[in-house]
């Protein structure tokens, strides 16, 4: 049996383009929403130790690792465009639409996103602290 301890709530947002004739193509931040949800919970794990100093060694200064409910629109996200986490669902994580770099909460995805067991009950993923481009 797998057990796991979600306190953390987080809320996830999606970079979408759509194209508007006239204007081209318009990029926004676009919160997830599953069955009227828009904040989840997790489980959050901090870095030290021996995988924070290689973390370190990229230049990773903040990273977790994060596991939560298995849901397949926040699976599908995860696996195919540019995800923000936003934990604690901090309603300062964006500013003007954009997703606020110097806040402490704002997370961007840090490698794959794993189906536990391919069971279908739970996702991990990694993240690290969203630098901005």
């Amino acid at each position: 049996m797998l057990k796991f301890n979600p306190t953390t709530p987080i809320k996830l947002y999606t970079k979408e383009t759509i194209y508007e004739p006239g204007q081209g193509n318009i990029t926004s931040w676009q919160e997830i929403d599953s069955d009227g949800y828009n904040t989840f919970y997790c489980e959050w794990r901090g870095s030290f130790g021996e995988r924070a100093i290689s973390a370190e060694a990229l230049g990773i200064k903040d990273y977790a690792t994060v596991r939560t409910f298995y849901n397949p629109i926040i699976y599908e996200k995860l696996r195919s465009v540019q995800t923000i986490i936003v934990k604690n669902a901090d309603s300062t994580a964006f500013i003007d639409g954009q997703p606020n770099k110097n806040s402490p909460n704002v997370y961007e995805l840090w490698g794959g996103v794993d189906n536990v067991l391919e069971a279908n009950q739970l996702i991990e993923f990694r993240v690290r602290r969203y630098e901005g481009l």
